[in-house]
């Protein structure tokens, strides 16, 4: 059977362990059906300049090349250039390897339009292979930094081009869709959301006497944590008593915001980064997901939350508003401290009327691995409809 080609701007490597994550997830999830080979080339600055470096890793229907290149001696606009065409003809080299091993695929799929897509793009124009696009990059809604306007004129109109080529655009919410066809055009998309591993995160029954929230992120500007510990503050003046998890790096200047609003470390607490299998513990021992984030497309975290059965508390921003509704969280405008903080309230009152395992059995039959790569293995079909049936046992 002739494998799906996946060019992934974004996937785990050494270089960047988590980058991508969650395109992973989707690989593991669609490869369930039928066979994936997925190329990703990216610089290294550990590696010595012009050194290249291949890695392979296979698993079941899986087929992994990263494919690492070494920064250049030059500095600036110069080392960019450099780097640029040093990716474009790694990019060629390796997909002929990749033809000569796998032969030609049956289509390709980019994840994350700039830099793979240039790939796709030489290859649709070359050998008439189509191709489809999911994205996850925030960078088209103007509140992100960066974002699609300040990206350049030559790199907007590379992801212009990528996206009006591709035979159907799969964004990961209706609001990213949107923002995509402002940018390009009427486009041919639909959403296909992220996966969770629910292996992992699904519903347990927990007992704590004290109301526990967790956030889980990179804990940076994006995600507003400071504004979440000014909202906690704010409660615990009204006499509620909670605890409040922090799960990721936490910089030092957070840390010294939270002791300075939670002086005797009473109700803030801080985990380090974790294993991907140790958050869905960590949201097992919890009662609900606070997210304030200033822009977003549709975060795994608040996936993986709602198939724990916790309802999820979140700014109003990107996709979210398209899974969180009355039964399973509560909605507040961005940047609105004191709406969070009485939203907190809320969900604490109110707690005994979110039913969790209905909230789990929901978010289970939306986000599970079937479910999402059956959604893929339709689009590919209808692009190239000589694919056949997808078999598990492939």
């Amino acid at each position: 059977m002739k494998p799906i080609l996946w060019l992934c701007s974004w996937y785990p490597s050494r270089a960047h362990a988590t980058n991508g994550d969650f395109v992973e997830r989707h690989a593991r999830a669609v490869s369930k059906f039928t066979p994936l080979v997925v190329l990703l080339v990216e610089k290294d600055e550990k590696l010595n300049s012009w050194q290249t470096k291949v890695e392979r890793t296979e698993e079941f229907n899986l087929t992994v090349y990263r494919v690492y290149y070494g920064k250049s001696i030059s500095i600036g606009l110069l080392e960019k250039a450099i780097s640029f065409w040093r990716f474009r003809i790694l990019q060629k080299k390796f997909y002929r390897k990749l033809e000569e091993e796998h032969g030609v695929p049956a289509l390709v799929h980019v994840h994350v339009a700039y830099k793979a897509g240039l790939l796709a793009m030489f290859l649709k124009k070359k050998s008439r292979l189509p191709y489809l696009l999911t994205e996850h990059w925030t960078g088209y809604v103007a509140e992100s930094h960066p974002n699609i306007n300040t990206a350049g004129v030559g790199i907007r109109s590379v992801i212009t081009k990528i996206i009006q080529q591709a035979e159907i655009v799969l964004p990961v919410s209706e609001h990213l869709g949107r923002a995509m066809a402002k940018l390009a055009g009427p486009i041919n998309y639909r959403v296909v959301p992220n996966v969770v591993d629910t292996n992992y995160f699904f519903y347990r029954p927990f007992q704590h006497s004290v109301f526990r929230f967790i956030h889980a992120s990179y804990l940076n500007y994006q995600k507003n944590p400071q504004a979440i510990i000014e909202a906690a503050s704010l409660l615990t003046r009204d006499g509620y008593k909670f605890e409040l998890i922090f799960v990721g790096n936490a910089s030092q200047e957070l840390k010294d915001l939270a002791r300075a609003r939670d002086a005797t470390g009473e109700y803030i607490f801080f985990k380090d980064e974790v294993e991907y299998k140790e958050v869905a513990h960590c949201m097992q021992q919890a009662h609900a997901l606070v997210m304030f984030s200033r822009f977003e497309n549709l975060p795994c975290v608040v996936l993986e939350a709602l198939c724990c059965g916790l309802p999820v508390i979140s700014s109003r921003v990107g996709g979210i508003e398209e899974v969180i509704n009355s039964a399973n969280g509560i909605l507040v405008p961005p940047n609105d401290v004191q709406e969070l903080k009485a939203s907190m309230k809320k969900m604490i009152d109110m707690y005994p009327q979110f039913d969790r395992e209905a909230i789990a059995k929901d978010a289970y039959s939306k986000f599970n691995y079937n479910t999402v790569a059956q959604k893929y293995l339709s689009c590919y079909r209808e692009v190239n409809p000589a694919i056949p049936p997808d078999d598990p046992g492939n």
